[in-house]
Protein backbone atom coordinates (compact mmCIF):
# COMPACT_ATOMS: atom_id res chain seq x y z
CA UNK A 1 0.00 0.00 0.00
CA UNK A 2 1.02 3.23 -0.65
CA UNK A 3 1.18 6.26 1.70
CA UNK A 4 0.35 9.94 0.65
CA UNK A 5 2.40 12.49 0.66
CA UNK A 6 1.02 14.48 3.83
CA UNK A 7 0.98 11.04 5.84
CA UNK A 8 4.74 10.67 4.84
CA UNK A 9 6.00 14.05 5.87
CA UNK A 10 4.53 13.65 9.39
CA UNK A 11 5.87 10.18 10.20
CA UNK A 12 9.65 12.00 8.88
CA UNK A 13 8.34 15.34 11.71
CA UNK A 14 7.45 12.49 14.57
CA UNK A 15 10.71 10.75 14.18
CA UNK A 16 13.00 13.92 14.28
CA UNK A 17 10.91 14.63 16.84
CA UNK A 18 11.16 11.50 19.07
CA UNK A 19 15.15 11.48 18.44
CA UNK A 20 15.44 14.72 19.53
CA UNK A 21 13.41 14.05 22.69
CA UNK A 22 15.46 11.08 23.19
CA UNK A 23 18.85 12.63 22.63
CA UNK A 24 17.77 15.37 25.24
CA UNK A 25 16.30 12.91 27.68
CA UNK A 26 20.04 11.57 27.47
CA UNK A 27 21.65 14.27 28.11
CA UNK A 28 23.90 14.79 30.71
CA UNK A 29 22.25 17.73 32.73
CA UNK A 30 24.94 20.14 34.07
CA UNK A 31 25.96 23.49 35.62
CA UNK A 32 28.01 26.11 33.94
CA UNK A 33 29.45 28.33 35.98
CA UNK A 34 30.66 31.51 33.98
CA UNK A 35 33.21 34.13 34.29
CA UNK A 36 32.24 36.79 36.99
CA UNK A 37 30.14 33.97 38.88
CA UNK A 38 27.01 33.55 36.75
CA UNK A 39 25.46 29.83 36.63
CA UNK A 40 23.38 28.03 33.77
CA UNK A 41 21.78 25.09 34.07
CA UNK A 42 20.61 22.88 31.04
CA UNK A 43 21.13 19.54 29.17
CA UNK A 44 24.59 19.42 27.69
CA UNK A 45 24.33 18.82 24.28
CA UNK A 46 28.13 19.88 23.48
CA UNK A 47 30.89 20.39 25.10
CA UNK A 48 34.60 21.04 23.35
CA UNK A 49 37.33 23.78 23.08
CA UNK A 50 35.07 26.47 21.31
CA UNK A 51 32.63 26.21 24.66
CA UNK A 52 29.38 24.20 25.76
CA UNK A 53 26.24 24.31 24.51
CA UNK A 54 22.94 24.02 26.31
CA UNK A 55 19.73 22.94 25.49
CA UNK A 56 17.45 25.20 28.19
CA UNK A 57 14.16 24.07 26.01
CA UNK A 58 12.67 27.21 24.35
CA UNK A 59 16.38 27.95 23.00
CA UNK A 60 19.96 26.31 22.03
CA UNK A 61 22.63 28.50 23.85
CA UNK A 62 26.47 28.11 22.78
CA UNK A 63 28.59 29.63 25.72
CA UNK A 64 31.79 30.13 24.20
CA UNK A 65 35.23 28.67 26.31
CA UNK A 66 36.44 31.96 27.64
CA UNK A 67 33.32 32.93 29.28
CA UNK A 68 33.07 29.48 31.13
CA UNK A 69 34.71 28.81 34.65
CA UNK A 70 33.76 25.33 35.47
CA UNK A 71 31.08 22.77 34.08
CA UNK A 72 29.87 19.76 36.54
CA UNK A 73 27.13 17.62 36.89
CA UNK A 74 23.56 19.51 38.05
CA UNK A 75 22.94 16.79 41.02
CA UNK A 76 26.40 17.66 42.24
CA UNK A 77 26.30 17.46 46.50
CA UNK A 78 26.99 20.76 47.98
CA UNK A 79 30.39 19.87 49.29
CA UNK A 80 31.29 19.67 45.81
CA UNK A 81 29.84 23.11 45.31
CA UNK A 82 31.35 24.64 48.08
CA UNK A 83 34.59 26.16 48.94
CA UNK A 84 37.37 23.60 50.01
CA UNK A 85 40.46 24.84 51.34
CA UNK A 86 43.41 23.06 53.31
CA UNK A 87 45.62 24.59 55.90
CA UNK A 88 49.26 23.75 55.10
CA UNK A 89 50.58 25.84 57.67
CA UNK A 90 52.06 28.95 56.36
CA UNK A 91 49.69 29.06 54.01
CA UNK A 92 46.27 27.60 52.36
CA UNK A 93 45.23 26.21 49.14
CA UNK A 94 41.71 25.19 48.02
CA UNK A 95 39.28 25.90 45.44
CA UNK A 96 36.82 28.66 45.68
CA UNK A 97 33.65 29.06 44.23
CA UNK A 98 32.95 32.28 41.20
CA UNK A 99 31.78 35.27 42.29
CA UNK A 100 32.14 38.58 40.87
CA UNK A 101 34.91 40.73 41.20
CA UNK A 102 33.85 43.22 44.28
CA UNK A 103 32.41 40.51 46.38
CA UNK A 104 35.69 38.76 46.13
CA UNK A 105 37.61 42.23 46.55
CA UNK A 106 35.32 42.46 50.01
CA UNK A 107 36.18 39.33 51.37
CA UNK A 108 40.15 39.28 50.45
CA UNK A 109 40.83 42.75 50.13
CA UNK A 110 41.87 43.46 53.90
CA UNK A 111 44.59 40.30 53.39
CA UNK A 112 47.07 42.68 51.33
CA UNK A 113 49.52 44.67 52.81
CA UNK A 114 51.94 47.81 52.15
CA UNK A 115 55.18 46.74 53.10
CA UNK A 116 57.78 49.71 53.97
CA UNK A 117 61.55 49.88 54.20
CA UNK A 118 63.69 53.03 54.11
CA UNK A 119 64.37 53.35 50.64
CA UNK A 120 60.43 52.62 49.27
CA UNK A 121 57.36 50.74 49.35
CA UNK A 122 55.59 47.72 47.94
CA UNK A 123 53.01 45.39 48.55
CA UNK A 124 52.35 42.13 50.37
CA UNK A 125 49.76 39.58 51.11
CA UNK A 126 48.63 37.65 54.34
CA UNK A 127 49.01 33.64 54.11
CA UNK A 128 47.99 32.11 57.47
CA UNK A 129 46.24 33.22 60.48
CA UNK A 130 49.82 33.45 62.66
CA UNK A 131 50.88 36.74 60.49
CA UNK A 132 52.89 35.53 57.50
CA UNK A 133 53.37 37.69 54.47
CA UNK A 134 54.52 36.90 50.99
CA UNK A 135 56.04 39.54 49.27
CA UNK A 136 58.79 40.29 46.51
CA UNK A 137 62.57 39.43 47.71
CA UNK A 138 63.43 43.21 45.79
CA UNK A 139 60.74 44.92 48.07
CA UNK A 140 63.30 43.92 51.40
CA UNK A 141 66.87 43.52 49.31
CA UNK A 142 69.48 45.15 51.46
CA UNK A 143 67.29 46.07 54.64
CA UNK A 144 66.53 44.84 58.17
CA UNK A 145 64.16 47.26 59.84
CA UNK A 146 60.63 46.71 57.16
CA UNK A 147 57.55 48.18 58.16
CA UNK A 148 53.95 46.50 56.99
CA UNK A 149 50.51 48.37 57.33
CA UNK A 150 47.12 46.65 57.84
CA UNK A 151 43.60 48.07 56.74
CA UNK A 152 41.08 46.86 59.29
CA UNK A 153 37.92 47.70 58.24
CA UNK A 154 35.43 49.17 61.30
CA UNK A 155 31.99 50.78 61.21
CA UNK A 156 33.78 54.01 60.29
CA UNK A 157 35.74 53.07 57.14
CA UNK A 158 39.16 51.56 57.45
CA UNK A 159 41.92 52.43 60.05
CA UNK A 160 45.46 51.74 59.24
CA UNK A 161 47.29 49.88 61.63
CA UNK A 162 51.02 50.59 61.40
CA UNK A 163 53.22 47.38 62.58
CA UNK A 164 57.68 47.75 63.00
CA UNK A 165 57.81 44.54 64.10
CA UNK A 166 58.00 42.80 60.77
CA UNK A 167 60.13 39.45 60.86
CA UNK A 168 62.04 38.36 57.91
CA UNK A 169 61.68 34.52 57.89
CA UNK A 170 63.19 33.51 54.48
CA UNK A 171 64.27 35.03 51.17
CA UNK A 172 64.60 33.42 48.02
CA UNK A 173 66.32 35.93 45.66
CA UNK A 174 66.65 33.59 42.49
CA UNK A 175 62.41 33.22 42.72
CA UNK A 176 62.27 37.30 43.58
CA UNK A 177 59.87 35.66 46.81
CA UNK A 178 60.87 36.79 50.47
CA UNK A 179 58.37 35.36 53.65
CA UNK A 180 57.84 37.52 56.20
CA UNK A 181 56.12 37.56 59.84
CA UNK A 182 53.58 40.54 61.77
CA UNK A 183 53.77 40.16 65.37
CA UNK A 184 49.93 39.48 66.54
CA UNK A 185 50.57 41.54 70.01
CA UNK A 186 51.31 44.53 67.98
CA UNK A 187 48.49 44.13 65.68
CA UNK A 188 46.30 44.14 68.82
CA UNK A 189 43.41 41.84 67.48
CA UNK A 190 43.10 39.09 64.80
CA UNK A 191 45.13 38.70 61.42
CA UNK A 192 42.29 39.66 58.26
CA UNK A 193 41.31 36.70 56.46
CA UNK A 194 44.84 34.51 54.42
CA UNK A 195 44.42 34.75 51.33
CA UNK A 196 44.02 30.88 49.32
CA UNK A 197 46.11 29.58 46.38
CA UNK A 198 45.63 28.22 43.60
CA UNK A 199 47.61 24.80 43.61
CA UNK A 200 45.79 23.14 40.46
CA UNK A 201 48.13 25.02 37.82
CA UNK A 202 44.99 25.39 35.99
CA UNK A 203 45.73 29.26 34.60
CA UNK A 204 44.66 29.53 31.32
CA UNK A 205 45.11 32.43 28.91
CA UNK A 206 42.20 35.00 28.21
CA UNK A 207 41.58 34.01 32.04
CA UNK A 208 39.89 37.05 34.09
CA UNK A 209 42.51 38.17 36.75
CA UNK A 210 43.18 41.10 39.02
CA UNK A 211 45.68 42.29 41.32
CA UNK A 212 45.13 44.42 44.68
CA UNK A 213 48.08 46.31 45.39
CA UNK A 214 49.78 50.15 46.23
CA UNK A 215 50.76 51.32 42.79
CA UNK A 216 52.60 54.94 44.17
CA UNK A 217 51.60 54.13 47.46
CA UNK A 218 47.56 54.63 46.53
CA UNK A 219 46.52 52.34 48.77
CA UNK A 220 44.02 49.12 48.02
CA UNK A 221 44.31 49.59 44.07
CA UNK A 222 42.61 46.94 42.08
CA UNK A 223 43.27 46.55 38.67
CA UNK A 224 41.53 43.97 35.97
CA UNK A 225 42.74 42.36 32.66
CA UNK A 226 43.12 38.96 31.56
CA UNK A 227 45.96 36.33 31.25
CA UNK A 228 48.24 37.19 27.84
CA UNK A 229 50.64 34.20 28.56
CA UNK A 230 51.12 31.39 31.50
CA UNK A 231 54.49 30.35 29.95
CA UNK A 232 56.65 33.73 29.16
CA UNK A 233 60.19 33.43 29.73
CA UNK A 234 62.13 36.55 31.65
CA UNK A 235 65.81 36.06 33.05
CA UNK A 236 65.30 32.34 33.05
CA UNK A 237 62.36 33.00 35.00
CA UNK A 238 59.14 31.57 33.99
CA UNK A 239 56.22 34.08 34.58
CA UNK A 240 52.11 35.18 33.90
CA UNK A 241 51.84 37.93 31.60
CA UNK A 242 48.87 39.60 32.03
CA UNK A 243 47.28 43.19 31.05
CA UNK A 244 46.07 43.96 33.97
CA UNK A 245 47.71 47.43 35.04
CA UNK A 246 50.89 46.80 37.86
CA UNK A 247 52.99 49.29 38.74
CA UNK A 248 56.08 50.75 41.17
CA UNK A 249 54.29 49.85 44.72
CA UNK A 250 52.45 46.53 43.18
CA UNK A 251 55.68 44.64 44.09
CA UNK A 252 54.57 41.87 45.75
CA UNK A 253 50.88 42.12 45.64
CA UNK A 254 48.63 38.91 44.98
CA UNK A 255 47.27 38.51 41.34
CA UNK A 256 43.63 36.77 41.61
CA UNK A 257 41.93 34.19 39.34
CA UNK A 258 37.91 35.05 38.88
CA UNK A 259 37.39 32.30 42.30
CA UNK A 260 39.32 34.63 44.66
CA UNK A 261 42.36 32.22 44.21
CA UNK A 262 45.94 33.91 44.05
CA UNK A 263 47.43 32.10 40.48
CA UNK A 264 50.73 34.75 41.11
CA UNK A 265 52.54 37.41 42.47
CA UNK A 266 52.89 40.44 41.19
CA UNK A 267 56.94 41.62 40.39
CA UNK A 268 56.97 43.74 36.91
CA UNK A 269 55.28 45.95 35.22
CA UNK A 270 56.31 48.11 32.19
CA UNK A 271 56.76 51.62 32.55
CA UNK A 272 56.56 52.93 29.04
CA UNK A 273 53.69 50.39 27.81
CA UNK A 274 50.23 49.72 28.49
CA UNK A 275 49.22 46.02 29.36
CA UNK A 276 52.35 44.45 29.71
CA UNK A 277 53.14 43.02 33.55
CA UNK A 278 53.98 39.73 34.63
CA UNK A 279 54.15 37.53 37.59
CA UNK A 280 55.47 35.09 39.70
CA UNK A 281 53.53 31.79 39.09
CA UNK A 282 51.49 30.11 42.16
CA UNK A 283 53.46 26.57 42.08
CA UNK A 284 56.90 28.61 42.23
CA UNK A 285 55.14 30.14 45.14
CA UNK A 286 53.88 27.27 46.63
CA UNK A 287 57.50 25.55 46.53
CA UNK A 288 59.16 28.66 48.15
CA UNK A 289 57.04 27.98 51.05
CA UNK A 290 57.10 24.52 51.07
CA UNK A 291 61.14 24.77 51.33
CA UNK A 292 61.14 27.52 53.39
CA UNK A 293 63.62 26.18 55.25
CA UNK A 294 65.66 25.61 52.96
CA UNK A 295 65.93 29.82 52.50
CA UNK A 296 66.18 31.31 56.11
CA UNK A 297 67.10 34.84 56.64
CA UNK A 298 70.60 34.87 58.44
CA UNK A 299 70.90 38.21 60.45
CA UNK A 300 74.81 37.68 60.76
CA UNK A 301 75.35 37.65 56.93
CA UNK A 302 76.01 41.39 55.86
CA UNK A 303 74.67 40.46 52.39
CA UNK A 304 71.18 40.36 53.60
CA UNK A 305 70.27 43.31 55.60
CA UNK A 306 73.36 45.87 55.08
CA UNK A 307 72.91 48.69 52.81
CA UNK A 308 76.22 50.21 51.88
CA UNK A 309 75.55 54.12 51.30
CA UNK A 310 77.34 55.75 48.16
CA UNK A 311 80.08 58.27 50.22
CA UNK A 312 79.21 62.00 49.84
CA UNK A 313 79.55 63.59 46.49
CA UNK A 314 82.44 66.64 46.45
CA UNK A 315 83.52 68.23 43.33
CA UNK A 316 87.11 67.85 42.43
CA UNK A 317 89.46 70.65 42.32
CA UNK A 318 91.87 72.31 39.59
CA UNK A 319 94.47 70.70 41.05
CA UNK A 320 92.99 67.13 41.52
CA UNK A 321 92.24 67.08 37.33
CA UNK A 322 95.37 68.44 36.54
CA UNK A 323 97.15 65.44 38.99
CA UNK A 324 94.49 63.15 37.08
CA UNK A 325 95.02 64.06 33.81
CA UNK A 326 99.12 63.66 34.23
Amino acid sequence: MRLARPTCCLLVIVAIACAVHRQAVAAEVVTVTLVGGGRVTGPLLRKNDDGVVLDLGFEVVQIPAKKVLDVRAADAGEDQRSDRETDRGVFRTGRLEARDVPELVRRFGDSVVMIRNPGGLGTGFITSRDGHVVTNYHVVENHTRIQATLFRKTDKGFEKVELRKVKIVALQPLRDLALLQLDLEEAKGKFPEPVVINDRDDLRVGDLVFAIGNPLGMERTVTQGIVSSTTRTIDQMRLIQTDAAINPGNSGGPIFNARGEVVAVACAGAAIFDGLAFGIPANELIDFLVHRDTYPYDESQPQNGVTYLPPPYRPAQPGEKAAATK
